[in-house]
């Protein structure tokens, strides 16, 4: 079962969040927060996300917007927790635009609940989209990267 201070680290985390329900369940223990809208008093919009468009783009113009798109792989955040590009301050990160990476390989890591959990490259590729902000908050199912298999 969650200790009080992990509940209170989850509780707070969630009150700061753009999220407007959270559901966590660990064997027995379940446990639904629901925020109604605008209730601190304050209208709460999630931020924008980062687009990211390399400088110069190795695709043919034909190839933009949905057809460009359909050929990519997204990796999704699994959990809600906090989003890192690197294994620590001080080191590089995992993957920049243009990388190319191996089935398997790391990409980044989403901590949730004092767990590292990382999250790897569904397919050999090339790094077209890198969509979380080290440090930040992600969502559970949101996009993080985008990977055209290569």
């Amino acid at each position: 079962m969650m200790e009080q201070r992990e509940l209170f680290e989850l509780l707070s985390r969630f009150e700061q969040s753009a999220l407007s329900c959270l559901e966590w369940t660990e064997g027995d223990f379940r446990l639904r927060l629901e925020k109604p809208a605008g209730a601190s008093g304050q209208v709460q919009q999630p931020a924008p996300l980062p687009t990211a468009v390399p400088a110069e783009s190795a695709e043919p113009a034909a190839e933009t917007g949905e057809a460009a798109s359909e050929k990519r792989e997204t990796v999704k955040s699994p959990i809600v927790g906090v989003y890192y590009a690197a294994p620590s301050p001080d080191e590089p990160p995992y993957v920049k635009i243009g990388d190319r990476v191996q089935k398997g390989q790391v990409l980044c890591l989403v901590e949730a609940m004092k767990m590292m959990n990382e999250l790897k490259s569904p397919v050999d590729g090339m790094i077209k989209g890198i969509f979380g902000i080290n440090g930040e908050l992600v969502e559970f199912d949101q996009v993080l990267f985008e990977v055209e298999p290569c």
